[in-house]
């Protein structure tokens, strides 16, 4: 199994509800670390302690109404930002994106939708600080611990910590297929409350998603009385 690879994501958003309800765990269930704070002031205290990669940032908190702090980080660091707010007029989506925004978001946001575009940015961040590199082969792979899925076509695809479980699993034996009840094992090791019964129904939402996001179909299949084989190679 691969290691976490976790990246810090700073959560900025007055709405406790929404912030340490939905957002950080949702986050975090994507395999993300997430820490959440509700004002301008604390967001930049945080931000003077380091160590967060990506923010996630509300507009319009409670000691700071507008785009400046948007302007005011992108001045001071290279942090990636992600704007998540309710404003949704283009005027507003401009001005977030002129003012340094890296991707503007509105609310309200699927969970999924916002750890893809954290994923995303992250990687792109990464490309930025290395060097060039020749182009590599076209195919499936798995990025950042194996959080990501990145699709033939470049499309990236967030993975849940149940669906990271199975396709990591998966991968560690490319040539056979891996049998349901040692998929289901694991699950329970690491999954609180797993229910075996859940695990084909894991197995095709995973097939359904990636389908979807990417348009092209994961090379994941059944193995009748035996499993399920990943043949990506």
């Amino acid at each position: 199994m691969v290691g976490n690879n976790r990246r810090n994501v700073l959560v900025v958003e007055d709405d406790l509800e929404l912030r340490d309800k939905i957002l950080i765990p949702g986050l975090m269930a994507f395999g993300f670390d997430a820490t959440g704070v509700g004002t301008a002031a604390e967001l930049y205290r945080a931000m003077a302690g380091g160590g967060f990669q990506l923010i996630v940032l509300d507009i319009g908190l409670p000691d700071n109404q507008d785009f400046t702090v948007v302007s005011y980080l992108r001045s001071v660091s290279t942090v990636g930002i992600v704007v998540l707010t309710g404003l949704y007029a283009n005027a507003d989506r401009v001005r977030g994106l002129t003012e340094g925004a890296d991707i503007y978001l509105t609310k309200p946001v699927d969970v999924e939708v916002l750890a893809a575009s954290l994923h995303s940015l992250a990687r792109r961040i990464d490309g930025s600080i290395q060097a060039p590199a020749a182009k590599q082969p076209q195919g499936w792979r798995l990025e950042a611990g194996g959080w990501r899925l990145l699709a033939p076509n470049g499309v990236v695809v967030a993975l849940s910590s149940a669906e990271r479980l199975i396709v990591n699993r998966l991968v560690t034996s490319p040539d056979e297929p891996v049998s349901r009840d040692s998929l289901v094992d694991e699950l329970a090791v690491h999954i609180d409350d797993f229910d075996p019964g859940r695990m084909e129904m894991l197995v095709h939402r995973l097939r359904r998603k990636v389908a979807t996001k990417t348009g092209h179909e994961l090379p994941l299949t059944v193995v009748r009385r035996v499993g399920y084989l990943l043949a990506w190679s």
